[in-house]
């Protein structure tokens, strides 16, 4: 029996960017748990954004944010994997180098920016809804909170602007992963959306076989691994299609909420 369900965000169960979900899945995750069915949202997003997009159930649900730096519930923080400072600091310099891109440095409090009237600034507040704060320069980010992800920011082609230089340099020290077309999230080397669903599987005693997960990038592969149903949506990657267990509808077709109901009609 399905006990816990994991569903990555942007591209799988709502358009990048989205700042609204289909009402309808509040009401099938309640029901899903009160049958003993757990729901995760996984996303690379900050828990702010996730809260505000699931605010009716937000004290319901469990959170992996910022692409598997944070493990929590609303009023609890289980599991934090911060990077070194200095390392995070190298990076964003090297990001600002890059032409067309830019950078966020990401404490678990707030997603800090060079400049909050960027189009990519105004995009996260008023859209993803984080919360963001300006810094005059990449070394003022606040000790009281500890950075969690560097992202690199391009419009349509955040790989390809770091696949020359970038990526090959800091593969090896750093969990790296593409989150749709724009963004190249760099979180601690052993922090993923995989490895913060086995701490929460073992926190609630729950196998991968009993577990259910949805994404379609390949930021959501290791989780998907982590599970004994694995569903890529229909706009996934191919790699992603080639891995999981299951192909859904699309993320505008509501794929993932479909899912639910029909698993809800089962159990």
């Amino acid at each position: 029996m399905i006990k816990l369900i994991a569903s990555d965000i942007d591209g799988t169960l709502v358009p990048d960017g989205s700042g609204e979900i289909n009402a309808e899945i509040y009401d099938v995750i309640r029901k899903l748990r009160e049958k003993g069915v757990v729901f995760t949202a996984a996303s690379g997003r900050q828990f702010s954004s996730i809260e505000h997009l699931f605010h009716p159930i937000a004290k319901e649900i469990y959170y992996i944010t910022d692409g598997g730096a944070v493990l929590r519930d609303y009023d609890t923080i289980y599991s934090v994997s911060t990077i070194d400072t200095d390392m995070a600091r190298e990076m964003a310099e090297e990001i600002i180098a890059i032409p067309e891109c830019e950078v966020t440095l990401c404490g678990e409090k707030f997603t800090y920016v060079l400049d909050k009237e960027t189009e990519m600034a105004h995009w996260l507040s008023d859209s993803y809804h984080f919360k963001v704060r300006e810094i005059a320069s990449i070394y003022e980010t606040p000790e009281d909170d500890p950075l969690i992800k560097v992202s690199l920011y391009h419009k349509t082609a955040a790989e390809e602007k770091a696949a020359p230089h970038f990526i090959p340099k800091w593969q090896d020290k750093l969990q790296m992963s593409c989150a749709g077309v724009m963004w190249i999230d760099c979180i601690h080397k052993h922090a993923s959306k995989g490895a913060k669903l086995k701490e929460l599987q073992k926190k609630l005693g729950i196998t991968p076989e009993e577990t259910m997960v949805f994404g379609d990038n390949i930021n959501d592969l290791e989780m998907m691994e982590s599970a004994g149903y694995s569903v890529a949506i229909g706009n996934a990657r191919p790699e992603v299609k080639a891995k999981a267990n299951f192909i859904a509808d699309r993320n505008v077709n509501d794929g993932v909420l479909k899912v639910l109901k029909k698993l809800l009609l089962t159990l």
